[in-house]
């Protein structure tokens, strides 16, 4: 049991669904939202230990909403889960402050090895 929060940000419900199902096995604590402008609220309410997040969303885009959260001080790691397989796109991300950019379809098992490392160098 990990004991650790994340915050799902997507507007996939079937990716959400799944993904938030995967994460409660492994013992986190999942919140999700399914916009940027909701996340950014959450956030402030009750921050998790760690953000997953696509780029590609209605009303705000991952980048957008990357570079509002870390202006607002959240200092917690940021993991940018796309399809878009583009270099640009990825270093845009990485510029607006995520620390990770993984590219969907992603096994799980990578996903989480690469969260737990991400978590443990933030303690």
């Amino acid at each position: 049991m990990s004991g650790r929060s994340i915050l799902i940000i997507d507007d996939d419900m079937t990716l959400l669904d799944l993904i938030e199902y995967r994460f409660e096995e492994k013992g986190y604590e999942v919140t999700r939202c399914t916009d940027g402008n909701s996340a950014i609220k959450q956030c402030k309410i009750h921050p998790p230990d760690v953000i997953l997040i696509d780029l590609m969303m209605p009303k705000m885009s991952g980048q957008v909403c990357i570079t509002t959260l870390r202006n607002t001080g959240i200092q917690i790691p940021i993991v940018a889960f796309t399809a878009i397989d583009d270099p640009l796109i990825h270093e845009e991300a990485l510029s607006a402050g995520c620390n990770l950019v993984l590219t969907k379809p992603c096994k799980l098992s990578i996903l989480f090895d690469k969260i737990e490392q991400l978590l443990s160098k933030s303690e």
